[in-house]
């Protein structure tokens, strides 16, 4: 299974690295390696998070030992990281909101 990132998920990314960077008491390179571990377990099993609240087609992963988790959909071949969530409820509703368009727009490109 592919597992890609959609540009809805860079701000999500690049959230979690300034968190880190600025809170250098908390160890970086643990974050990356929980972030690597999820990456393979979703390309492993993909449907392996619950839905994500209501949504059918969103499930969520957490990146063990950090407050961010992976927002992700599946489609026939490939995750599709939506976004990298801070699950203390920041920032994440504006990448729902436009990762529909995206994946539809790459799907069409793909197929």
């Amino acid at each position: 299974m592919n597992l890609r990132y959609l540009n809805t998920a860079e701000a999500g990314l690049t959230w979690m690295r300034r968190y880190y960077r600025e809170q250098p008491q908390l160890n970086a390179q643990k974050v990356v390696a929980s972030l690597m571990r999820a990456e393979t377990v979703l390309r492993d099993n993909p449907f392996a998070g619950p839905a994500y609240e209501d949504s059918l087609r969103v499930r969520t992963y957490p990146l063990q030992g950090t407050v961010f988790s992976f927002l992700y959909t599946v489609t026939e071949d490939t995750v599709w990281i939506i976004d990298v969530h801070d699950q203390r409820g920041y920032r994440s509703a504006e990448a729902l909101r436009h990762f529909t368009a995206e994946l539809r727009q790459r799907m069409r490109g793909e197929g």
